[in-house]
């Protein structure tokens, strides 16, 4: 074994990795009766699967005792590594207490220990030794001493110090000291690809216990407290009640009443989730002509929305609105925590409980922003990402172009069982814009890149419907092209500004009714009202989704909001205005009416203040 030598700081790496093995081996334990009714085969790689968040918290863990081990090889004192001992031991109880805390928070809420719990646990314990029994508490405390106890022993036994330290070559000990902090940084950020290790990239089963057990607790303790940092506080612009009354006499319906423009109520759904396509790039859209042609000759045939407005500015948030039709949050995204989105409605539980097949593709990685988790949480029959092509299907820097993305969704839709909502998500049009196309548009400036990646995107969009049309599936599909947020355009917009904000939003198919092909509706729609119009065309109800609005019911409130760091705008037929939390200070604003100013403040005061509350109580 390892004495005072470099292999000693290895040691400690495994030590740890081999501890949170022995706490997630408790965690099946605990919850055995519900362990042995999954597939053996997925069981099996739980260890393999919780390796790479592992690695990640070992390597966060290891930063200080790596300070310490420096310092033991260039002073030769065993002291350092006497400190480095205690401060893992230090580490080791910590853990212990929590991945024992996580064992009756999840019989209760079937989630991981999460900011919300730990708020409760660290701030006001007197709650939690009242509400637990003598028996759970006795338990509680004599577990995390024995676990505690076994950690320091495997430490111990793995990681011995030599009583008479040995001299190191000094060379080698300066590539050490060089060269560990970049593996180091390496091994915490999950790798060296465009996107940090995140909460997701442990969810591999359709199982929800699995993924829980695959996700280290330490590291999504970590991740739940610092989103929640980043939320910042609830807003308070008014009492509860009268908050309340302000959203719902916004948002509610005076009718329920839907207006049909489909030839069935049970049309299969490809939906086209178009990374950061700007209204300002679709002409139908008030934008620039001749980038996406392919799009405004679908919105000749089809029914489109010219005044829609994006939730949120980013991929997770759009995810969001989409699906749940959850408003972004200002600060952060209720997606990356798995606790809070868990309250959450998805149109695909609606949809699968009605019959439908369903899937989701992405060429990219799905870890970002815990897309991933997200999707598998909510029984995605099938989720394929950049990883599951084949390697000779040629890589961007994000993963695979849009051409290979839509090759590949016709080929998993040939042998889909109809009726199928099948989702995908493109990605050409992400910086840093390496679509395999050479540059056509020659203007736009610092935009250039990004136009010309639309208008490629745009080719693609083409070619998918024109091969599409070839298939069996064809006549009986519902295809729903939507941004999931827009893009700074060469007409520079400010990024909270209403235009800024503008997306395409356009349904087409053969299963759209003659009459209403070609309709372009310019009243004001939203993001978020994705899925309560869609559930309206199949006759679901929509009732669990309060921020959602079915634009087909004459109705409906026509408003859309969305919110900005400290802010909001609300965008109504008499007008429309950007309103600043801070300092009460309103931009942007095209109101008429002094009243109607007012009233647009409140009624987006309120429903803020609904979204956070929402948020916080989740």
């Amino acid at each position: 074994m390892p004495k005072n030598s470099y292999l000693h700081f290895a040691f400690q790496c495994v030590a740890w990795l081999l501890f949170f093995q022995l706490t997630r081996l408790i965690f099946v334990a605990w919850n055995y009766a519900e362990f042995r009714q999954l597939p053996i085969n997925e069981v099996l790689i739980l260890p393999y699967k919780a390796l790479y968040l592992d690695t990640a918290m070992t390597c966060y863990f290891m930063g200080i005792p790596f300070l310490l081990f420096v310092m033991a090889l260039f002073s030769e004192k065993k002291i350092f590594l006497t400190i480095s001992r205690y401060f893992s031991a230090f580490l080791v109880i910590l853990v212990s207490f929590l991945s024992l805390c996580e064992l009756p928070i999840y019989d209760e809420w079937h989630t991981k220990l999460n900011y919300t719990a730990a708020a409760v646990l660290f701030t006001i314990p007197e709650e939690v030794v009242r509400t637990a029994t003598w028996g759970e508490l006795f338990l509680g405390i004599i577990g995390t001493m024995i676990l505690s106890i076994i950690g320091i022993f495997l430490f111990k036994k793995i990681v011995p110090i030599d009583p008479q330290p040995k001299r190191n070559p000094l060379i080698l000990n300066v590539l050490f000291t060089l060269l560990t902090p970049g593996l180091l940084l390496l091994g915490l950020r999950g790798g060296y690809q465009q996107i940090p290790i995140q909460v997701s990239d442990a969810y591999y089963s359709q199982h929800n216990v699995l993924n829980i057990a695959c996700t280290n607790s330490t590291f999504n303790l970590l991740s739940s407290c610092l989103k929640n940092k980043q939320a910042g506080k609830p807003y308070e612009f008014m009492p509860k009640q009268e908050a309340n009354a302000v959203f719902s006499a916004l948002t509610q319906a005076s009718q329920d009443s839907t207006t049909h423009i489909l030839t069935t109520q049970k049309p299969n759904i490809v939906l086209v989730i178009l990374e950061s396509w700007s209204g300002d790039l679709v002409k139908s859209c008030g934008g620039y002509d001749s980038i996406t042609p392919n799009m405004e000759k679908l919105i000749q045939q089809g029914v489109f929305f010219s005044n829609c407005y994006a939730s949120g500015y980013l991929s997770d948030q759009g995810m969001a609105a989409l699906f749940s039709g959850f408003p972004a949050q200002p600060k952060t995204s209720i997606i990356k925590q798995p606790n809070k989105y868990e309250h959450l409605p998805c149109i695909n539980q609606e949809l699968q409980e009605n019959g439908y097949q369903t899937s989701f593709l992405f060429g990219g990685q799905l870890s970002y922003g815990n897309i991933k988790s997200y999707l598998y949480f909510n029984h995605f029959g099938r989720i394929l990402e950049g990883k599951d092509f084949e390697s000779s299907v040629p890589q961007c820097a994000l993963g695979v172009a849009d051409e290979y993305l839509y090759k590949r969704q016709l080929q998993e839709l040939a042998k889909e069982k109809q009726p199928f909502f099948a989702a995908m998500f493109t990605l050409s049009s992400h910086s840093p814009y390496d679509m395999p196309m050479k540059e056509v548009l020659h203007w736009g400036e610092k935009e250039k890149p990004y136009i010309n990646s639309v208008l490629y995107a745009d080719a693609c969009l083409g070619d998918f419907i024109k091969k599409a049309k070839q298939e069996s599936w064809y006549n009986n599909t519902l295809f729903i092209f939507v941004s999931d947020h827009s893009h700074h355009s060469p007409k520079n917009w400010a990024a909270i500004q209403p235009e800024y904000r503008k997306i395409p939003f356009l349904l087409y198919g053969e299963v759209i009714k003659p009459e209403y092909r070609g309709k372009n509706y310019p009243f004001v729609v939203s993001q978020l009202d994705f899925s309560a119009t869609l559930l309206g065309q199949l006759g679901i109800t929509s009732s669990r989704f309060p921020y959602s609005k079915n634009i087909f019911n004459p109705s409906s409130p026509r408003y859309a909001f969305y919110s900005f760091d400290e802010g909001f705008c609300m965008i109504k037929p008499e007008g429309r205005l950007c309103w600043h939390v801070k300092d009460q200070h309103i931009d942007f604003e095209k109101v008429d009416k002094p009243e109607d100013k007012a009233k647009m403040v409140k009624e987006g005061q309120a429903f803020l203040q609904k979204v956070m509350e929402d948020y916080f109580r989740y």
